[in-house]
């Protein structure tokens, strides 16, 4: 077990909880009542926020979050929906769906269904910590009852994407030119009767200008060709909030631009950007699935945008092309200059490290902090010591995808962040800043 100085286990108090009513919820009246006749209507509510928590801690026995997201080109992510997959103990048949004995069930209607809404939270040293927030896919009971009437049952849960995956808006007369994709993103999860509180919803203003918009497909896949003619992020943090990230987060949000943590294999090391803390593992990468240096790029009635980097195609050989047709942007203009950014993050292979893995009984007092408080888009820098090699590597990185996987019946977790190198998010020109602003010392950032 990891203990701290005074020789004390350290382990955050862990808080999962699901929305099994045990009273009628009160539910705002504006509220969103899925089959309801009257409040069912799309366009007329917004999805109920009156959830009657539920605590049941004491029967989770282990759990993983995975919150993933994978590199299309550049600086283009696809954020994926977050999952759950949680082990409980259902050895007295309360979260079984047919047994109308349970305590969840309600005028002899168990509430043990899909859709139900499940969040994890965790305390430590006095500070609360959002892990996940999604709702219930399914709550399957083990096909095998051990010994003593033992049993287990597995509930899977997925974030807000599932919702917005699930909606198809239908064609309407074009709508919204002029829109920033900000506004865009907004009106998509309004149409939607997505939740109107800032709680549920992290809109920045979106730094491009868009042409109108038909709809005629489900709500994430319009947000999400949105974001990527922005340049953009969106993704459902560990709040449950539906989160857009503009182009220049990355480069202005003190959280990108900085350093917030500094992870290696020599704890205690000291570097100008923090002290070294204790990891697991840190995974390298160097190919060529990050390289292009062709880029053709098309907005949505549009002309085509071609650019490419000559030094690059020498160096390695052939031109590697991205294309991407649909860009929702208003003009060519702002097409060319969506290609020429996505060439100068893309035009040279990466040595780069691709994920970061934190063992937080290492080092519980400086680590559970990190594990529990790193959000998507924070830079960290790490560190290894190859072998033969005279000098440590260092890179700063941006974290993109986040994993827990946790035992709490044998009181060990792990958690993996995915990474995406920072190398070139210290050298766009972007003006009235004071580091990112000189002239001839960075590239123009749109």
């Amino acid at each position: 077990m990891a203990l701290d100085d005074d020789g004390l286990f350290q382990w955050p108090e862990i808080i999962v909880e699901a929305g099994l009513v045990t009273a009628n919820p009160t539910q705002l009246v504006t509220s969103l009542v899925l089959d309801d006749a009257t409040d069912g209507k799309l366009n007329t509510g917004t999805l109920g926020v009156g959830v009657s928590w539920t605590n049941i801690t004491e029967w989770v026995r282990t759990f993983t979050v995975n919150r993933p997201a994978t590199r299309e080109q550049g600086p283009l992510w696809n954020f994926q929906a977050g999952t759950l997959s949680m082990s409980l103990d259902n050895s007295d048949g309360r979260f079984d769906p047919d047994n109308l004995s349970s305590p969840y069930v309600i005028d002899g209607v168990s509430q043990i269904d899909v859709m139900v809404p499940i969040r994890i939270r965790a305390n430590f040293n006095n500070v609360a910590y959002n892990v996940f927030y999604g709702y219930a896919d399914g709550w399957i009971p083990d096909d095998v009852t051990f010994s003593g009437d033992y049993a287990t049952l597995t509930l899977t849960a997925t974030d807000a994407f599932k919702v917005l995956a699930g909606l198809i808006l239908v064609t309407i007369v074009t709508e919204g030119l002029g829109d920033d994709t900000g506004a865009r993103v907004s009106d998509i999860l309004s149409r939607v009767g997505w939740y109107t509180s800032a709680e549920f919803s992290k809109i920045d203003t979106g730094n491009s200008v868009l042409q109108g918009t038909t709809l005629g497909s489900d709500a994430l896949s319009l947000i999400q060709n949105a974001v990527d003619s922005e340049i953009g992020r969106v993704y459902v943090d560990e709040s449950g909030a539906v989160v857009f990230r503009n182009r220049h987060s990355l480069l202005l949000d003190e959280t990108s631009n900085s350093v917030q943590a500094v992870f290696g294999d020599s704890a205690g090391t000291s570097h100008s950007a923090g002290t070294e803390l204790i990891c697991a593992v840190v995974g390298r990468a160097l190919d060529d699935t990050t390289l292009a240096n062709d880029i053709q790029a098309t907005r949505t009635g549009g002309t085509l945008q071609e650019v490419q980097d000559t030094a690059s195609v020498a160096k390695y050989l052939f031109p590697r092309t991205f294309s991407k047709s649909d860009l929702a942007l208003e003009n060519d203009s702002d097409a060319l200059h969506w290609a020429q950014w996505v060439l100068y993050i893309s035009k040279q292979g990466e040595n780069r490290f691709g994920a970061v893995t934190v063992d937080p009984l290492a080092d519980t007092a400086n680590l559970w902090p990190q594990v529990l408080g790193r959000k998507f888009g924070d830079r960290i820098q790490a560190w290894i010591t190859p072998a033969n090699v005279t000098d440590r590597v260092g890179k700063d990185c941006f974290i993109t995808g986040i994993t827990h996987t946790v035992d709490c019946t044998q009181f060990t977790w792990s958690t993996q962040w995915i990474l995406q190198s920072a190398d070139k998010y210290g050298s766009f020109l972007v003006l009235d800043n004071t580091t990112l602003g000189q002239l001839d010392e960075n590239a123009l950032a749109f």
